[in-house]
């Protein structure tokens, strides 16, 4: 734990670090909403959302369908460019260390981000009704490469502007003409770069990260030890801000389905022909309450944590993480480039793994095999997939419990961290 430490404080202190840092927090509010209308949308409006069947709200909820696009359209509006927020954030802020024009350079950043994942398809076949971006890159998906860009956009225009400085022809250049100048640059760059990557996939460069790491991690088949790998890797991804390149919710696969089918044969969830599968392992033990078993990680906190700021944001994502959307405790806390918190959110799932894999191996609990609903109640996805088994219920339990024992002492250490509060303050006093 003390090397730990002694790392954690060595890496805060990289300017991309601690820059990454104040633009997750800027970005968090936004995605904490998103993450709520979400969780409500999903869970109580959805036709297939868990509370939705549960309290029969079809029936007494006047105007559905109205609720229904309220919340659809509110969830599309930040969800669909939480990406490019996260960019103009980190491109803003990186600036500033360098005291550049940080306004201008954060905008750079972000039409940066924007060529990146413009839809060549759609552009080269003169196609109309579609949309002129590859939206799925411009929500969570698309956090990890509009850090990337934030940060290479901000450093190379804070370099590009100091240079400007000392060549002569540059000097009688006014902020709107340096600001020209690189923006023709980038965008250039930018097109280039968008452009070849349309020759590879739809996806622009975003699309062909994902697909490259789906076709390294996916179908783990019935192997104990390929489920545990790419559970292990998913969630090593997810830290990174690669947000869900496997998902984890195999319903739908061909396993599941067959396991499906003879549990209603024989009216009983044993002795299914795949009894371990990435749906009946990962989904109802690993992470449940999101990737990394975040519900464990706030109830952690709840117990051992002695900061206001986490003790906060544990409150304000518990429902969102309690139907397994937990973007916004990633984004929060935060757990994304967080080295503390990287060992247990890895790990965590990992032992459940192990666990799970060695009750329903050896029959002591049946394996889940009834699909459920996303937002189901994390501790009552096995228990239910299961058509009640209390077994199962008593796993997830025993899971838990483990996991947030695991999170505890690395939550403990983060208490040794000041508040956010009092780092700015020291920073004011400090200028």
């Amino acid at each position: 734990m003390q090397r730990l430490w002694r790392f954690n404080q060595r890496v805060g202190k990289w300017r991309a670090m601690r820059v990454i840092q104040q633009a997750l927090t800027v970005v968090y509010p936004f995605i904490l909403i998103m993450t709520l209308i979400s969780a409500i949308g999903q869970s109580c409006l959805a036709p297939n959302g868990f509370f939705f069947h549960i309290y029969h709200i079809g029936q007494w909820l006047p105007g559905l369908t109205l609720w229904r696009q309220a919340f659809q359209v509110m969830g599309l509006v930040v969800n669909n460019v939480v990406a490019v927020m996260m960019t103009f954030a980190t491109g803003y802020f990186l600036a500033k260390t360098y005291r550049r024009n940080e306004l201008a350079v954060g905008l750079l950043s972000a039409l940066a981000f924007l060529t990146l994942n413009v839809n060549y398809e759609v552009i080269d076949q003169a196609k109309r009704g579609g949309s002129q971006f590859v939206e799925n890159n411009l929500g969570p998906q698309g956090i990890f490469l509009g850090i990337v860009v934030g940060l290479v956009v901000g450093w190379f225009a804070s370099w590009f502007l100091q240079k400007l400085a000392h060549w002569r022809w540059f000097t009688r250049l006014t902020l709107t003409g340096r600001v020209a100048w690189l923006l023709v640059i980038i965008m250039a760059v930018m097109v280039l770069v968008g452009y070849g990557m349309s020759w590879l996939t739809t996806g622009g460069l975003n699309g062909l990260v994902y697909q490259a790491t789906r076709a390294m991690i996916t179908n783990p088949g019935h192997h104990g030890v390929m489920i545990l790998a790419v559970t292990a890797l998913n969630n090593f991804l997810w830290w990174l801000g690669l947000i869900g390149p496997v998902n984890l919710a195999g319903n739908a696969t061909v396993n599941s389905l067959q396991n499906l089918a003879t549990a209603v044969q024989q009216g009983s969830a044993w002795n299914v022909p795949h009894p371990v599968t990435l749906h009946t392992l990962g989904d109802a033990y690993a992470n449940f309450g999101g990737a990394g078993m975040t519900l464990a990680l706030l109830i952690a906190i709840w117990i051992g944590s002695t900061r206001a700021h986490d003790r906060h944001i544990a409150v304000q994502t518990a429902l969102p993480n309690l139907v397994n959307l937990n973007q916004a405790t990633l984004l929060g806390l935060p757990v994304l480039y967080n080295p503390i918190l990287l060992i247990p959110f890895v790990v965590a799932p990992a032992v459940n793994i192990v666990l799970a894999w060695c009750a329903i191996t050896w029959k002591l609990v049946p394996p889940m095999v009834y699909p459920m609903p996303q937002t189901t109640p994390g501790p009552l996805m096995a228990y239910l997939g299961t058509a009640g088994d209390w077994r199962a219920l008593l796993l997830s339990l025993v899971c838990l419990t483990v996991s947030v024992l695991i999170y505890l002492p690395f939550v403990k250490l983060l208490n040794q961290l000041p508040e956010p509060a009092e780092e700015e303050e020291g920073e004011d006093h400090a200028a």
